[in-house]
């Protein structure tokens, strides 16, 4: 597979993009902030009860229902990792580029030229970041039985509050490529949207 066709980011627009490549079923939802039961106690309780939504939309003709509920769990447990390590965590902070650790060699360089467009890397002296809305829709590639590869199209919106120019608003669209190589997911590619706009907390 083909991998960092390179980027198409657009960094002075209220909207930039970057791509680089290498049957329905209920939600699965897989918590993110490493919530328990009751939430984490050092995490407002918005931002821990925030689950993104996952869900095999097509291609899953042909493979049983273990096998589907096990992709839905471990591309869902990629995606999660992604967004916790770009998005949320403790601010302010500085440390996006482990976002990228389930990438492909290939798209986790041409992830780190697209950081801002990928992570909060751009709003890092935000006080907190917390997840609005986190949706994954699976198109599945099978093989004998077997999931082997996937596209995920993702809505994912946040907000960052406590920057000097008020609260922003961030939503990153589009589609993330997977593979699986023996049992390890990777990104080996991604097609995405970004855009970032003043929020309720906004001063000026």
């Amino acid at each position: 597979m083909m991998e960092g066709m390179g980027s198409r980011a657009r960094r002075g627009n209220p909207v930039w993009r970057a791509r680089a490549a290498a049957t329905m079923v209920g939600p699965v939802c897989v918590l993110l902030a490493g919530c328990s039961d009751g939430g984490s106690p050092d995490r407002p309780p918005d931002q821990s009860a925030v689950a993104l939504q996952i869900r095999i939309v097509s291609g899953a003709r042909g493979i049983d229902d273990r096998e589907r509920a096990e992709a839905e769990q471990e591309i869902g447990d990629v995606l999660s990792a992604y967004v916790v390590s770009g998005f949320l965590g403790d601010y302010p902070r500085e440390d996006f580029v482990q976002s990228f650790d389930s990438f492909t060699n290939g798209a986790a360089r041409s992830a780190a030229r697209d950081i801002d467009l990928l992570t909060a890397a751009r709003f890092g002296d935000a006080s907190t970041v917390t997840a609005r809305r986190l949706t994954a829709a699976i198109s599945c590639l099978a093989k004998d039985g077997n999931v082997v590869g996937a596209t995920a199209r993702v809505t994912l919106a946040f907000e960052a509050s406590g920057l000097a120019g008020g609260t922003r608003t961030i939503k990153l669209s589009g589609r993330f490529m997977l593979v699986k190589d023996h049992a390890t997911w990777n990104v080996f590619g991604y097609d995405v949207a970004r855009a970032d706009a003043p929020g309720t907390g906004q001063t000026s």
